[in-house]
């Protein structure tokens, strides 16, 4: 490889509605740089986050590659992926590792931790593979300790967040980026904690909250807190059930008019007119069909009301109802409905629209580009190998300077559905970096908080469930 060349690194993201890729440098403080992004749809290839239909998803991720390679450099062609996942089977499985220190104690060392690290390293689950390991939580003599190396001890305990997949959803990725594409498969990266990774502020993850991304095929809840993932859980519901809901409107429909119908006409708003007729046009051409907008927004409204009621009741019969203080950080395609956030406010409980943080990306890159090619920024960041190769050039080639990033004058595809860190490396897997320990002000906060849970649960979560049941929200005319 051409030692004068920039780092370039390739990933891509498969989403149940769409395929998103992504080709950037970054910059010496590690923030994404975009050079080119596209998106494809992916015409049920991908169910609920799976590849299901292995022939065509490795033309579509052909497409997809070739379209990104159109603005490399003259020699350079992509030859290895990160590929973002966010299956149905996808969980974190708790895992304790512990180690004794003598009945009379003694200081733990970096052996001791490195012991604790290879223990976990040796974790099987069956049928299923292991895609990233958080850092651990410590204990010493049952005390909490955010940095144990130099306490003295009889007892260390490491508590461990395991992110697991089915191994036949694992598989069917290698066989379709390996064995029909001849690309090197540089990491299978849980795409919901990339994505937490990216968008959580200090406060929200060391406090505690629950980062929701409402998909296509899937709903990814993931709990965070004293800033390490506490759990994680994959719903298998989304933008297409609202989608198949339209289908069965009076005037039947196809599920591509019925994704066109919810596109362009859709609202969560139950409030509008009983009069209010709307037309829309077949995809496959013929006569305009004439619907009634509050039918179509009951609809939606009643789905989404699910989903969300799912997300709260997995969240308070886990056991994190107390814990998650800093409420909801929604993303997702199906965030983007006409009247979804006004619904959420009636709801008075605390949340707000997820962003990529400012030191995720480069300066320059348009808010719109962030927002529509999220999922695929969180994975470029925390990527590690370069995806890009070079042809050995001539001297006078080499002297050029590299093209300038495309990012600025990329324009967002439509809006879709779906918008959608840990790495599988070729050799195993590795540890999330999070190396900042927790701030000693929020420390003394959430153990404070923790004990208080066990004696009271928090009345956001209960009232927000029971808000949730009155499906309707019916408005003044009804």
């Amino acid at each position: 490889m051409n030692e004068r060349r920039d780092s370039i690194y390739a990933v891509i993201n498969l989403g149940s509605s769409y395929l998103s890729g992504l080709l950037a440098y970054k910059g010496s403080d590690g923030r994404v740089e975009p050079i080119t992004a596209h998106r494809i749809p992916t015409h049920g290839c991908i169910r609920q986050g799976c590849i299901h239909n292995i022939e065509e998803a490795a033309r579509l991720i052909s497409l997809l590659i070739d379209r990104l390679s159109e603005s490399l450099p003259d020699g350079a062609s992509i030859t290895g992926v990160y590929v973002g996942l966010e299956c149905r089977s996808m969980h974190a499985e708790t895992y304790l590792a512990s180690i004794q220190l003598g009945e009379d104690g003694r200081i733990v060392t970096q052996d001791d931790l490195k012991a604790l690290e290879d223990e976990v390293n040796q974790a099987k689950y069956s049928g299923m593979e292991i895609l990233s390991v958080t850092d651990p939580r410590y204990r010493a003599d049952g005390k909490r300790e955010y940095t144990p190396r130099g306490v003295r001890c009889r007892q260390l305990e490491a508590t461990y967040q395991l992110v697991v997949a089915r191994q036949n959803i694992i598989t069917n990725v290698e066989e379709t980026i390996t064995k029909r594409l001849g690309l090197r498969l540089l990491g299978i990266i849980p795409t919901p904690i990339a994505e937490a990774v990216a968008t959580l502020t200090t406060e929200e993850s060391a406090l505690g909250c629950a980062y929701v991304n409402i998909g296509g095929g899937t709903t990814s809840i993931a709990i965070y807190q004293e800033r390490l993932l506490s759990a994680l859980y994959i719903l298998p519901l989304g933008g297409d059930n609202i989608t198949r809901d339209l289908t069965h409107l009076n005037t039947r429909l196809l599920e591509s008019d019925a994704e066109l119908l919810k596109l362009q006409h859709g609202s969560m708003n139950t409030s509008v007119s009983k009069t209010l007729q709307i037309e829309a046009t077949s995809t496959t051409g013929g006569q305009s069909k004439t619907f009634s907008q509050l039918d179509i927004n009951r609809y939606i409204d009643a789905r989404v009301r699910e989903i969300l009621k799912n997300v709260i009741s997995i969240i308070d019969e886990a056991g994190f109802g107390a814990n998650v203080p800093k409420g909801l950080i929604l993303a997702g395609g199906v965030t983007r409905t006409d009247y979804f956030y006004e619904t959420l406010r009636k709801l008075r409980f605390e949340f707000r629209e997820a962003r990529l943080r400012r030191d995720v990306y480069a300066e320059g890159v348009s808010p719109e580009f962030v927002e529509e090619y999220a999922s695929v920024i969180a994975l470029a960041w925390g990527a590690k190998k370069e995806g890009v190769s070079y042809e050995v050039l001539p001297l006078e080639t080499l002297m050029e300077e590299r093209p300038e990033p495309a990012f600025s004058t990329i324009e967002p595809s439509r809006p879709s559905p779906s918008t959608t860190s840990g790495e599988r490396l070729e050799g195993g897997y590795t540890f999330h970096n999070q190396t900042d320990p927790l701030p000693e002000e929020y420390a003394g906060e959430e153990e404070e908080s923790r004990e208080e849970s066990r004696v009271q649960r928090p009345s956001w979560i209960s009232r927000v469930k029971d808000q949730l049941t009155e499906i309707f929200d019916t408005g003044e005319d009804d």
